[in-house]
């Protein structure tokens, strides 16, 4: 949260606040993630009428920090639609949850220099979850994955390399690999009846010539290859 806390600060200097235009348009709908239990992504996405999305990614967000893409024309018109027939203004300000675990999300849409936000979780009315969902869809066709948070403790997924690992028969994988928890690591899968394991890897964090060292070196490792 504090992350989140000092992007949106960043956003304020830069003069990208929901009221203000960096490419020459208004702000058209705005959706704000906040966290849960596990890993939910905390992201905001600012959508102008010109078709400019502005990110913001925090805790567990795949992708940190300021970002931009462009929605085409097709999409914009589309959104536009879908932000006239949601109609948040007939909303309160806050929808109860009785869910506890479940991430809140603000929605907040702007008309004539006025906004309205509608704060809720997954148990809000239909359209409003289905205007949330739009947002994220075209976000993710654009290449920013805002629907699934990453655990920042596991290597990530779009970078992550792999190795397989033969262990002795009597060790338990997951006691084996507890050892390395200063290092991300993930279990991926046991390939085989004799205790045959891959195992995914940072390739920023180590090399594989080093990760392959370093497991050959720990006792209970039959054998390591690419």
């Amino acid at each position: 949260m504090i992350r989140m806390t000092l992007i949106f600060a960043i956003l304020t200097q830069l003069g990208c606040q929901p009221g203000k235009n960096m490419h020459g348009n208004s702000p058209l709908v705005e959706l704000r993630t906040g966290g849960c239990f596990g890993y939910c992504p905390i992201i905001r996405l600012t959508v102008r009428h010109d078709g400019w999305v502005e990110y913001a990614g925090g805790q567990f967000a795949e992708r940190q920090g300021l970002d931009s893409f462009r929605l085409t024309e097709q999409e914009t018109r589309q959104l536009r639609k879908d932000v006239l027939k949601t109609n948040l203004w007939q909303y309160p300000d806050k929808i109860e949850s009785q869910v506890v675990d479940a991430p809140w999300s603000t929605l907040i849409v702007y008309r004539d220099g006025v906004s309205k936000s509608v704060l809720g979780s997954m148990d809000r009315p239909a359209p409003l979850l289905e205007l949330e969902n739009a947002i994220k869809n075209l976000a993710e066709a654009h290449g920013f994955q805002v629907k699934q948070g990453v655990n920042p403790k596991e290597p990530p997924p779009g970078t992550r390399r792999e190795v397989t690992v033969t262990l002795r028969s009597d060790l338990n994988a997951g006691n084996w690999i507890a050892q390395f928890r200063d290092m991300r690591l993930l279990l991926i899968r046991r390939v085989s009846a004799e205790n045959k394991w891959i195992v995914a890897y940072d390739p920023a964090e180590i090399s594989e010539k080093g990760l392959i060292e370093l497991f050959q070196s720990t006792d209970g490792v039959l054998g390591v290859q690419k």
